[in-house]
């Protein structure tokens, strides 16, 4: 298991809400005890609503033992009941962690980030080039994750699949990018 042992986790509101929260912790990844914020019951509204079902879900994971929290709704009641359960935070706010005064905290960054492949140049891989680029004779494909690769001399092999080679890439604050050169050119 990525977290070994029975361990306490705090989550916060808006973290409990995310869908995506539920099919990590769906992975059997995680076991221990859960403290989760506890939502009044006459509270509406979308996130809240999104939270309430996501904690009936969470609940239905085997392995987990969920704890509602009435406390735990803001960021200042999310480090005192970490503190109190020796707890680990998991959140969706990477600024959390910069005020947690050394409490563990993990974002669910971190965690994307763990998870996401690593092409290092030389790497080859297959990816569909699906449009033409911006620069002359340059082909733009997507792998799974919605990782661009930017091919250069496939700007007449859109809709085609190629073996290309990677020779570098970039982190964007919308995502990574891939610089890549067909392993094969065709002979016209």
């Amino acid at each position: 298991m990525l977290f070994i042992g029975q361990k306490t986790f705090v989550l916060d509101l808006d973290t409990v809400s995310d869908p995506r929260v539920v099919q990590f912790l769906s992975l059997g990844l995680v076991s221990g005890k859960l403290l989760l914020p506890q939502l009044p019951e006459t509270e509406s509204g979308y996130v809240a609503q999104r939270a309430k079902e996501n904690i009936a879900r969470i609940k239905q994971i085997r392995g987990l033992k969920v704890k509602l929290c009435p406390g735990c709704r803001t960021t200042e009641d999310l480090i005192q009941t970490a503190k109190k359960n020796r707890a680990t935070i998991i959140t969706i706010h990477p600024e959390i962690k910069a005020i947690a005064n050394g409490l563990p905290v993990i974002t669910t960054g971190e965690i994307f980030e763990m998870f996401r492949p690593g092409y290092l140049p030389g790497t080859v891989i297959r990816v569909k080039v699906s449009k033409r680029g911006k620069e002359k004779n340059e082909g733009i494909g997507y792998l799974d994750g919605g990782i661009k690769v930017v091919v250069e001399n496939a700007g007449n092999a859109v809709g085609e699949e190629l073996e290309v080679v990677i020779q570098g890439g970039i982190d964007t604050d919308v995502g990574q990018v891939l610089f890549a050169k067909p392993k094969f050119v065709k002979v016209d």
